[in-house]
């Protein structure tokens, strides 16, 4: 029998939650209606923005799986020393901050960037540039194909050892091999993967208004920023409902697809590899040296770049006032997700021992309601509501913690859901004939098995709210300013030098919350 007490914590979350959300929505629609201008552009610029967003997305996708697969059947195909740490750090791209990744792309690629001056030196012009389209897409594959990559690689890798010894008495040739055993595994995933990723970059920010170079490359969720601070509001709303629209019917298709079953694949402890001829070998050692570059060389010239020219920014005010705001938005942000996951979390578990499964997906859902709702829209909805407050530093920060909080609590149910029940349920029988329960419950059994994951969830979640630029583009400014907006001001001014400390401090910070998440408490 389900006890009323044991519903109050996730009612209580899926309240505020829905308060939050509400309100935003709301609001925005609300001071439109009452705005005096009422001008909707349906007219060719509109249509521009949207078939820019699509198509920006679709080829980032693509590309992005491309290259994904091509790096995964390369790293199955050889052994070398490094490997393992390669196929570690490479998803890092996945929850760097974006802004970080952007400045990386232009020390690298940019017109005074590494390549430039290698070319330059060698007495060659160089005219490249990482601004419009071909920059949002070279930033869009950076920041998605090794955590791709490092999927398919799992799958590649999980092929039973007797397929591949029947492959080998066979004779497979490695095309014949990839196309008959690795394919159908990686085509379960391919689709679920590259839906996730086109999701991103549809909804990409702070890359297309860092790189977008205009309006000629603009997108939705970038326009939605501009005709907020343009003060147009009646666009703004048509812009947010589209996006809403659009990452609603994403997000249902990422539901059908979850639903399709994947077969489950038998591993045994022998480490076996098929033959490989050394031309192909040599191929695959190429393109792993030229992928690996491509990940790590714009994070390594950041760090280097960023050491050198730290003593001109040691001392400066601007600098220190970001990184205490920040500290404060971050680590502010991971714990209210933490309690607010623990508290859904525990109701659910109590929901599925009692076999309410209809309303533990219920609560489920609305705990990742906020991925169909854009951060810019949540932003712009609260930032007209509570518009005359904007100069209020104490409100503007407790404001952004409880947004970047609710943004990061999906991710933090994904990885606390699963093992919070199996705790509950494998302990439910003796708790309950010792009358162990609320808080007394949690602490004696939950606790003390899910510390070590607990710890690596607000790691996680602190990265992710760290990196944020969303929120603080519309609530960011002379009362409250954040690394990643103290950044984008610096790189938008072309002050190249102290925007690399100021990524090199965010690169630097999100290292050492990524070394918490990879310590393993045995």
């Amino acid at each position: 029998m389900l006890k009323f007490t044991s519903l109050i914590p996730g009612i209580s979350v899926v309240s505020i939650i829905l308060i939050v959300l509400g309100t935003a929505l709301f609001s925005l629609w609300g001071v439109a209606l009452h705005a005096n201008n009422w001008s909707i552009y349906f007219d060719s610029y509109l249509l521009h923005v949207v078939a820019i967003t699509i198509v920006q997305a679709l080829l980032s996708t693509v590309l992005a799986i491309g290259a994904a697969l091509l790096m995964a059947k390369a790293l199955s195909l050889v052994s070398f020393k490094g490997k393992t740490l390669l196929l570690r750090f490479m998803p890092i791209t996945f929850i760097l901050p974006t802004l970080v990744l952007v400045t990386g792309l232009l020390s690298v690629y940019g017109q005074q960037g590494l390549i430039a001056n290698i070319l330059q030196f060698i007495g060659l012009s160089s005219a490249m540039s990482v601004y419009g389209l071909h920059g949002i897409l070279l930033a869009h594959i950076f920041l998605n194909f090794p955590y791709a990559c490092s999927l398919f690689h799992q799958t590649l890798t999980s092929v039973p050892v007797e397929q591949k010894q029947l492959a080998a008495q066979l004779n497979f040739s490695s095309f014949n091999y990839f196309k008959l055993i690795e394919w159908p595994l990686l085509r379960r995933q391919l689709f679920p993967i590259a839906t996730l990723i086109f999701m991103l970059c549809f909804s990409s920010f702070a890359i297309v208004l860092a790189l977008g170079g205009g309006p000629k490359y603009t997108t939705i969720e970038v326009e939605i920023y501009q005709s907020i601070r343009n003060f147009e509001l009646m666009q703004a709303v048509v812009l947010a409902g589209l996006q809403l629209l659009c990452c609603l019917s994403f997000m249902w298709l990422m539901q059908k697809i979850n639903r399709v079953k994947n077969v489950a694949v038998q591993f045994t402890g022998v480490d076996y590899k098929l033959p490989v001829s050394n031309p192909l070998r040599w191929l695959s050692l190429v393109i792993i040296i030229i992928g690996g570059l491509f990940i790590f060389l714009p994070i390594i010239t950041v760090l280097v770049e960023g050491i050198n020219a730290f003593q001109l920014s040691l001392f400066n005010s601007g600098l220190k006032c970001a990184f205490y705001y920040s500290m404060v938005i971050t680590f502010g942000s991971a714990i209210i997700a933490m309690v607010f996951a623990v508290l859904l979390l525990w109701t659910n578990s109590r929901l599925l021992i009692a076999q309410q499964i209809k309303w533990s997906n219920r609560l489920m859902l609305v705990g990742t309601l906020i991925l169909a709702i854009p951060s810019m829209v949540l932003a712009a909805g609260l930032f007209l509501l509570l518009f005359e407050y904007v100069n209020n530093a104490v409100f503007i920060c407790l404001l952004m913690i409880i947004c970047n909080a609710l943004m990061v609590l999906p991710y933090t149910l994904k990885n606390l859901a699963v093992p919070m029940y199996d705790v509950s349920l494998r302990y439910w029988q003796l708790s309950q004939s010792l009358n162990i329960s609320g808080l007394k419950h949690f602490c004696l059994i939950e606790y003390p098995a899910l510390k070590p994951l607990l710890a690596k969830s607000m790691a996680f979640a602190a990265i992710l709210s760290l990196g944020d630029f969303g929120i603080i583009a519309l609530f960011g400014g002379q009362a409250v300013t954040t690394l990643p907006y103290y950044l984008y001001e610096q790189l938008s001014h072309y002050h190249y030098q102290q925007g690399m400390v100021t990524a090199s401090i965010l690169l630097l910070l999100s290292f050492i919350l990524l070394a918490v998440l990879d310590y393993d408490r045995t």
